[in-house]
C-alpha cells in the first residue's frame, strides 16, 4: 500500500500540482514577497534578528510542504475509499 501512495504522491507532484498552483500563483508570489518585504526589514534589526528571520522562514516552509503533502496524502486516501465502493 505505501508504494502506492507513494506512486500517487509521485504522480500528482509530476503532472497535478503544478496545475492546481496556477489558480492561485499570483496570490503566492505577491504572499512571498511580502514575507520578504517585512523579512528584510526586521532583519535590518540586529545581526540576531537576520538568523532568527532566516530561521523563521525555514521552519514556515518546513509547515508548509507538511500541510501540503497532509492536503494530498488525504486527497488520495479519499479516492482510494472512493475507488472501493
Amino acid at each position: 500500500m505505501e508504494s502506492l501512495i507513494d506512486a500517487l504522491t509521485l504522480y500528482a507532484a509530476e503532472n497535478l500540482i503544478s496545475r492546481f498552483q496556477q489558480e492561485t500563483a499570483v496570490q503566492t508570489r505577491a504572499a512571498w514577497r511580502e514575507v520578504d518585504r517585512l523579512t528584510n526589514q526586521l532583519e535590518t534589526v540586529s545581526p540576531e534578528a537576520k538568523k532568527w528571520m532566516e530561521a523563521l522562514k525555514e521552519e514556515l516552509l518546513k509547515i508548509d510542504i507538511n500541510q501540503e503533502r497532509a492536503v494530498l496524502l488525504a486527497g488520495i486516501s479519499i479516492g482510494l475509499e472512493l475507488g472501493r465502493l
